[in-house]
């Protein structure tokens, strides 16, 4: 089974200023060459609307895994943002919610973030967050280093699982010896095996295949990378890594995940 944990597709098929196409269609056609058994499709807060996700998933419920998201930083006090929180996704029902604090331009230990999160870990059942690890945008000033921030943020919600996207890129083996504790969070390998190829960090990165398997997901980054490109870059990079080990990575990690309540 391999479960691909991060795709994106919009109304228009256009995806921001390229010629990638982010159709619908388009996913389901590059899921089947790669043999996809399951996706999760992201919203984007302020650019891909969560109905619109909702909608796409509800058509292909055996396919797609719907992602919602939330921009804390549009609102003006911590508490302003978790009403909103509240009123916007109390009754939607989604198993992940996304937070991108580069494209929404905010710290991730942002009070206004910090509250929505608070929030989340008080319910009874809460979702998955998956948080984009890239932090750093124009101007950001970040309270902490990457690697400190995410591990401030497993920690501080040991009720809450994480995903963290892109694995934080340069920094990912910092973020594995951050999170080694923390059972509530994952890597997610999407983007930073095609940027950093023929780095060091593809040599940080076959290290953690092999010795942090049972923490890393699979994921593609669709449409910025195909899912076929995707798996045909993790086949590369883990040529040494045993096929149970590789198994973990492309599904069974996030299958077990998922299940939980």
């Amino acid at each position: 089974m391999i479960i691909d944990s991060l795709t994106h597709v919009t109304p228009d098929g256009r995806w921001f200023h390229t010629d990638h196409d982010a159709s619908e269609a388009r996913l389901l056609r590059e899921m089947d060459a790669a043999n996809v058994t399951r996706a999760v499709v992201v919203a984007l807060a302020d650019y891909i609307p969560n109905e619109f996700v909702l909608d796409v998933c509800r058509r292909h419920p055996q396919r797609l895994l719907p992602a919602m998201s939330f921009n804390p930083a549009t609102y003006s006090t911590p508490n302003d943002a978790v009403h909103e929180f509240r009123a916007r996704l109390h009754d939607v029902p989604f198993k992940v919610l996304k937070l991108h604090p580069r494209l929404n331009r905010y710290d991730p230990l942002d009070p206004r973030a910090l509250a929505v999160l608070e929030e989340i870990a008080a319910s009874e059942r809460p979702p998955v967050i998956w948080i984009d690890t890239l932090f750093h945008f124009p101007g950001a000033a970040l309270r902490k280093s990457v690697p400190e921030t995410i591990s401030e943020l497993v920690g501080r919600y040991p009720t809450l699982n994480f995903i963290l996207l892109h694995s934080a890129g340069p920094w990912a083996l910092q973020v594995a010896a951050a999170i080694r504790s923390c059972q509530n969070a994952f890597m997610d390998i999407s983007f930073t095996i095609q940027r950093y190829a023929g780095s060091s960090v593809e040599l940080d990165l076959r290290w953690l295949l092999e010795h942090f398997d049972r923490r890393l997901v699979f994921g593609s980054d669709f449409p910025e990378v195909a899912p076929r490109t995707a798996l045909e870059d993790f086949k590369r990079l883990a040529h040494d890594t045993g096929q149970e080990k590789q198994e973990n990575i492309l599904g069974r990690n996030l299958q077990q995940l998922l299940k939980r309540d």
